[in-house]
């Protein structure tokens, strides 16, 4: 497991920030927020996952999860 910094925006201004150990930065901020997350389009409220090597990522909280039935 990796340490990310995690940082909650609104637009452009962080609003909070946590650390969190987890497999990847898509792990980190779905264990932070308990939501369902994609990545960033052009939300104002979104987050950004810092890893240890300094790599940012861009996520948002999915509004609209689809719940898809492959057994169908």
């Amino acid at each position: 497991m990796a340490r990310y910094h995690v940082e909650e925006l609104y637009g452009e201004e962080v609003v909070t920030s946590r650390d969190a150990d987890a497999n990847d930065a898509l792990a980190a901020v779905e264990g932070i927020t308990g939501k369902a997350i994609s990545p960033r389009t052009l939300q104002q409220h979104w987050f950004r996952v810092i890893d240890e090597g300094g790599s940012a990522y861009e996520f948002c909280v999915d509004e609209d999860p689809q719940t898809v039935d492959f057994a169908k």
